[in-house]
Formats: structure tokens, C-alpha cells, sequence
């Protein structure tokens, strides 16, 4: 593991048993997460992205190999997870679940609702702090759920696919957030995603990964700088050039052997 690495995933295989025979989801995976970057998984449908972030989060066990998360500060939280199907209480307002991870670490209630209050500020959710999550659309709720991970300061952000159940123009909206807030916070992230161009307007690498079993076909370095403007980068030509490159690679992939 290098010095500067957050995550190191070593050789990491993953098999899931079966009645009708195991399940190889990941194998022989080896990869570094470096110190405020925002890595990118992509590949396609039951690739073991998910899997390979949820052994990441410390959800999952690898059937070998070994993960290694560098905490360097006991009292901020490892990690967050952030989930596509939102993950949010339905029985307590938008501020209590913002504020229940923070209480949960023994943070006085005042504070905590000081740092929830900024939190929902910054993900545009003012004016529904007392609202409930059967109230809002599936767009605000999974806000909340971004909310309440960013509230606790974790080291390691680890995202699974948060934006997919978003309709079009709203994903647009908090891919744009998104790179809006880890820009002004640097925070560690690993996101899975299926969208290049997600993964080309937020990442600062992609990591392509191969049909299942899942494994690292390629890595690829993002190539524009920050900060970075979401229209010019979509409209620029080498953002065409690379989903192009990217598309060409998956499509491989998902053809049948």
C-alpha cells in the first residue's frame, strides 16, 4: 500500500455459493484509491462493481485477497456508503436523518442540528428540513442520503450507483452538484456507475471493468483538469473522443463469448 493511498485492494476475488454452483463475482483485483481522488467504477450489468464497493465499505468479505483503508483520523468515521435505493428513514424528517449518524457518535443534539442544517443548505433541501421522505421526490430523498454521509466527514466516500433511479434532467442537475461539492471538499470517493458520462465528467480516473467474473480491464486517467465546468467539458471534443473510446471497450464486453 502506498503511502498515499487510501484504498488498496490486492488481488481481491470474490465467490458466491449457490444450489446450482458457485457464483465467481471478482477475480484477482489489485487496485489503489489515492488520497482525495474520485475514483470511478464502470462496467457492465453484474460485473461485481457493487460487490467490490461493499467489500470496500466492509459489508462484504473477499474469498481472497485483502483490502487495506488507510483511517488516519479516529474521530471521523472511515467511510460512508451511499446507496441507489436512497436509504433514508421514512418515519423521521429530512433534518433527523441528516442528524442521526451525528448523534450517533455522541454529538450534542444542538451541534448536530447545526451541522445537518449545513449540510441540507448545501444539497438544496432548505425549507424541508421538517418535511418527511414520503413527501419529497426520489430526487430530494436521495439528497438527503448524500446529505447525511457528507455530514459525518468519513475519510472514504464510497457511492453505488446514487444517481441511477434519477430521471434525466435531474441526474444532469446532481452530477453538476456533485462535482460542485467535492470540488469545494476534496473528500475520497469511489463511485460506481453504468454512465460514461458521469464517470468522464466527475472522475479523475475510470476503472473499466470486465464481464463477470469482474475484473480490471483498464484504467483510464481522466484528462481535464479542475475546477471544471460541466458544459464546457461535455461540449468538449475530447469528451467525445474518450465515451466513444470507453463505449467501444464495454460493447466488447457485453457481447456474448
Amino acid at each position: 500500500m502506498t503511502s498515499a493511498a487510501r484504498v488498496a485492494v490486492e488481488r481481491v476475488g470474490k465467490v458466491f455459493p449457490g444450489g446450482s454452483g458457485d457464483v465467481q463475482a471478482l477475480s484477482d483485483i489489485s487496485l489503489d484509491v489515492a488520497d482525495g481522488e474520485f475514483l470511478c467504477l464502470l462496467g457492465p450489468s453484474g460485473c461485481g462493481k457493487t460487490t467490490l464497493l461493499r467489500i470496500m465499505a466492509e459489508l462484504e468479505r473477499p474469498s481472497s485477497g485483502v483490502v487495506r483503508l488507510r483511517h488516519d483520523n479516529p474521530a471521523r468515521p472511515l467511510s460512508a456508503v451511499v446507496f441507489q435505493d436512497y436509504s433514508v428513514f421514512p418515519w423521521k424528517t429530512i433534518r433527523d436523518n441528516v442528524m442521526f449518524p451525528l448523534l450517533q457518535t455522541g454529538m450534542r443534539r444542538a451541534q448536530a442540528r447545526r451541522v445537518a442544517d449545513y449540510w441540507i443548505g448545501q444539497l438544496d433541501l432548505g425549507g424541508f428540513e421538517q418535511a418527511y421522505p414520503d413527501t419529497v421526490s426520489g430526487g430530494m430523498k436521495q439528497r438527503v442520503a448524500i446529505a447525511r454521509a457528507l455530514a459525518v466527514e468519513p475519510e472514504l466516500l464510497l457511492m453505488d450507483e446514487p444517481l441511477a433511479a434519477l430521471d434525466a434532467q435531474l441526474r444532469l442537475l446532481l452530477q453538476e452538484k456533485l462535482l460542485q461539492l467535492w470540488q469545494a471538499n476534496s473528500n475520497t470517493v469511489v463511485f460506481v456507475t453504468h454512465s460514461i458520462d458521469e464517470a468522464l465528467l466527475l472522475g479523475d480516473r475510470i476503472a473499466v471493468m470486465t464481464a463477470r467474473p469482474g475484473r480490471i480491464a483498464t484504467i483510464i486517467d481522466v484528462p481535464f483538469v479542475r475546477p471544471r465546468d460541466p458544459d464546457e467539458i461535455r461540449a468538449s471534443p475530447d469528451f467525445a473522443v474518450l465515451r466513444d473510446e470507453i463505449w467501444h471497450r464495454l460493447k466488447r464486453e457485453l457481447q456474448p463469448a
